[in-house]
């Protein structure tokens, strides 16, 4: 049987890099693991059909693995918000970070760098209001404004393209749970990224959003479920709170309102954010108590539960191409789109691009055209 002569030392640099285990590893080739072991030293070669396992678990071309391997790893280092900074990242994660690694990269080449850069600044609990005040006044809106549209879907989407719009790259993972992360942010000079979890309601993703912008412009990055045990991520959700839902604004909206969840309802409404995020918001403003606090979370929780139930009962199929466009968004696919019409790329690139193969690429294609690229 015909093997392949490849790098030893490639394999094992990418395994380590995708953070595969051995005996996942294993798993997915149908092997031992003391197989993988000899792939790794060099004492045995793989066959081509188990090349080809490789190529698909680790997420890298063929020829990755007959080259030397590269001398940095290709995933982006993120500090761990989470207070498990000892942990090793899960494989999925792992790739999803460096797929949008490549997405960005691509990016700044078909399009160059961005025309326009958020404000950059440490945040501390003392300027967070004014913080987030900065960059409404920046984005041109005021503290009255909401979005006018009435979907929660189109309510993420529209504050994904004012980011996006203002140098700010954004994309979605799919099929990763929610205790793994809720989002996570790499700052760059140019087009820094963020990364939210597919899997969040549609309102739970913008109040994510927001939160990474909080990480942002304190220009770290991060890795977050949004929990408050740690300090920046306290100070980022107090940002994403100050920014969605501004003092005056609150405050002007709560004429009438005595009952806390009422009133935390009627926030939500006005400022399209989840009843907790609101909740959450009137206690920061000493407007609740921590009891009142407590009574809409654990409404709020059990509510969350219904609704995740009522998913898995109705859940119906959803084609890949569409999870695809909605985790790459309509900017990053518009700028493949125009380079595939200036003829910088052909279609072949484009299947690289948009990690997908030629029928999905045209699936796309013809949903960007379809929308004019609003998505």
């Amino acid at each position: 049987m015909a093997r392949a002569p490849i790098n030893p030392a490639a394999l094992l640099w990418a395994r380590n890099v995708s953070q595969v285990n051995a005996e996942e590893f294993a798993r997915a080739l149908n092997v031992k693991p003391t197989r993988i072991a000899e792939f790794e030293d060099g004492s045995a070669q793989p066959t081509f059909r188990q090349l080809a396992l490789m190529a698909t678990k680790l997420d890298r071309p063929l020829g990755f693995f007959f080259a030397p391997p590269p001398d940095v790893p290709d995933v982006s280092e993120t500090a761990d918000f989470r207070g498990r900074g000892y942990d090793e990242l899960p494989a999925d994660l792992v790739r999803e970070i460096r797929r949008a690694e490549q997405h960005r990269d691509a990016m700044l080449d078909l399009a160059g760098p961005p025309a326009k850069r958020i404000p950059e600044g440490a945040i501390t609990w003392k300027n967070v209001a004014a913080r987030a005040a900065m960059l409404r006044k920046f984005f041109g809106i005021t503290d009255a404004f909401v979005p006018l549209e009435s979907q929660n879907n189109q309510v993420f989407n529209f504050w994904r393209r004012l980011l996006e719009e203002n140098g700010v790259l954004v994309f979605q993972a799919t099929k990763i749970s929610l205790e793994t992360f809720r989002g996570l942010s790499v700052h760059h000079d140019e087009l820094p990224m963020i990364l939210v979890n597919g899997a969040d309601s549609a309102l739970g993703r913008t109040f994510t959003l927001f939160h990474e912008v909080g990480h942002l412009i304190n220009r770290t990055s991060g890795i977050c479920a949004l929990r408050e045990s740690v300090d920046e991520e306290a100070i980022a959700n107090n940002f994403a709170a100050s920014f969605l839902m501004p003092a005056p604004a609150v405050r002007a909206n709560l004429d009438g309102y005595v009952d806390p969840e009422e009133a935390a309802e009627q926030l939500a409404r006005h400022f399209k954010v989840s009843i907790l995020a609101a909740a959450v918001r009137l206690r920061r403003l000493g407007v609740i108590d921590e009891v009142s606090l407590e009574a809409v979370r654990i409404a709020s929780d059990d509510n969350w539960r219904r609704i995740r139930e009522e998913q898995k009962k109705n859940k119906g199929f959803v084609p890949p191409w569409r999870l695809r466009y909605r985790d790459l968004g309509s900017t990053y696919i518009g700028v493949v789109v125009q380079a595939l019409e200036d003829r910088r790329v052909d279609l072949v690139d484009a299947t690289y691009l948009l990690n997908a193969r030629l029928p999905m690429v045209e699936q796309l294609f013809d949903e960007y055209y379809r929308t004019s690229g609003v998505k």
